[in-house]
């Protein structure tokens, strides 16, 4: 697990380990430096690429890029720098490491303008250490004109930090900035670096050591965290547990035109390892049900000759929260006056109850129409929200939400107990007390109907399992984006459906 941070905490960061802890920062570049140009010729040799070339800026991240020229040019790569700033016009640590690029006779080209750009003739991997994280605004003038040439190129790009053009605290794209194969940053990842459409310029992220200790890149103030395979931990089964004691389920969901969700909901949940699964449906479709269901059980629920639960369904339902271990309501529900009330009814039985409860799509509906409800809920209830669903709860704007959703939801958290997994790409689970999660899988296939169902039923079987409801939503993320990764590879992003997640989750989720 790492720390995601935010511009001003990674400078803040930095500021601890020079002035507090008397590290020079120019080690902190040299160490910056030697560990991008290492993981740069590692592809390089990879993709028979001898030449480089590398764009600095004035600041820090040029300061790298000098260091990275050094390391490089020792290592026997033709190396040309392009500098937008000479020795003289540099200060501090970049210009001390321009100097010793000089002395050590790497060719630096001073460039001013988009006329002095070179003619590129053999393979070559262009180097961007112009601007860094500190960007504010757009990019104009030489960076501008240096960053689209880079682009109009067919030729593999290196990013420092962050590519230049996006600033690491919004994952807006406001202007020109660096298309990247990969992005070298340093120390710890940045926020926008996982959002889209920022994420779109990074490419693959590689995370170097720079030497801050431990205990500074672990502050407790960071509140993101990035989750990657080392931190998903099930737990193993007792040999002596039986289908009651193994994880008992109960799912409201469903309605006419939409038993696929009951459906999906309870798969994810069995596969969790839970050992009974019930699913509340009305009575009208429950032969349906029955038809798709073979391992899971379904409860008939007294509905009218359309499909609508009737308010007497509550007494069924209410027995059922009773038996079990968690509880899934809303998948497929539908937003009839009668449903909704029946699903607040089973809301506040649960909270009376103090049962384990995810509560996805319709139920979210509800709680956007009811703040108070929402604001009781304690953190054994956990929500699902895609980012509209969340728009709606939260009372965010999507401008918030495009531009930094990890603090959308952070704030969110501050004036409410409840855990939220938020879907999205990347999807994170948060808590109060905890902090917020990011999942490191998944791909765009899963931008399909029926995948939040699926993890719906996979937290709550998960949480049936007495995982922490926090634990149970940044597995089960995991778990599900693992799934679809392994789908993609075998049937392809755009082929594979929601429910072949079913079949890839069984075969990780015994290894996991």
């Amino acid at each position: 697990m790492q720390k995601v941070v935010t511009n001003e905490q990674m400078k803040k960061m930095d500021r601890r380990t020079i002035q507090d802890l008397g590290v020079p920062g120019i080690v902190l570049m040299e160490n910056a430096g030697y560990q991008a140009s290492e993981i740069i010729a590692g592809f390089c040799k990879e993709n028979a690429i001898d030449s480089v070339l590398i764009f600095t800026g004035r600041g820090n991240n040029g300061g790298d890029g000098f260091v990275i020229a050094r390391h490089l040019h020792k290592a026997g790569f033709n190396i040309i720098v392009h500098a937008t700033a000479t020795g003289e016009e540099l200060d501090g640590d970049a210009a001390v490491n321009y100097n010793i690029c000089e002395k050590f006779g790497i060719t630096i080209i001073r460039i001013d303008s988009a006329e002095n750009l070179p003619e590129i003739k053999k393979p070559t991997l262009l180097v961007d250490a112009l601007l860094g994280t500190g960007i504010k605004g757009t990019v104009k003038g030489i960076y501008a004109e240096i960053i689209e040439w880079m682009n109009t190129l067919q030729l593999p790009v290196a990013a420092i930090d962050i590519p230049s053009g996006l600033n690491g605290n919004s994952a807006l794209v406001e202007s020109v900035a660096v298309a990247a194969d990969f992005t070298v940053t340093m120390g710890l990842p940045k926020c926008a670096q996982l959002f889209y459409p920022a994420r779109s310029h990074v490419g693959d992220l590689h995370v170097v050591d720079i030497g801050m200790p431990a205990f500074v890149e672990n502050d407790e103030a960071v509140r993101l965290n990035l989750i990657d395979a080392d931190d998903v931990h099930l737990p193993e089964p007792e040999a002596w547990q039986n289908k009651y004691t193994a994880g008992t389920v109960f799912i409201l969901s469903g309605s006419p035109g939409m038993t696929g969700a009951a459906v999906m909901a309870a798969q994810g949940a069995a596969v969790s390892g839970a050992g009974l699964v019930y699913v509340g449906i009305p009575w009208i479709l429950n032969s349906v049900l029955e038809s798709k269901l073979t391992e899971q059980l379904t409860l008939p629920l007294p509905c009218d000759d359309f499909g609508i639960l009737k308010e007497e369904a509550i007494d069924l339902i209410r027995e059922k929260i009773d038996w079990a271990d968690a509880f899934l309501v809303g998948p497929g529900m539908g937003r009839h006056e009668r449903t909704l009330g029946l699903i607040g009814s089973a809301i506040e039985y649960a909270e009376e109850t103090n049962t384990p409860t995810v509560i996805d799509a319709d139920g979210l509906f509800l709680l956007a129409g009811q703040p108070e409800l929402t604001s009781r809920l304690n953190e054994s209830f956990i929500l699902t929200p895609h980012h509209g669903e969340f728009i709606r709860v939260s009372g965010h704007k999507k401008h918030e939400m495009q531009s930094a959703p990890w603090h959308a939801l952070e704030e969110f958290l501050e004036s409410h107990q409840c855990t939220v997994n938020l879907k999205g790409a990347p999807s994170r689970a948060g808590s109060q007390s905890k902090g917020i999660f990011i999942n490191s899988t998944g791909n765009a296939g899963l931008a399909k109907g029926g995948s939040g169902d699926v993890l719906a039923g996979l937290i709550c079987g998960l949480l049936s399992r007495n995982l922490s409801p926090l634990d149970a939503a940044i597995f089960a993320n995991w778990l599900h984006g693992h799934a679809a990764d392994l789908a993609a590879d075998e049937l392809s992003i755009t082929g594979y459906q929601p429910t072949d997640l079913i079949y890839f989750l069984k075969t990780i989720i015994g290894r996991s």
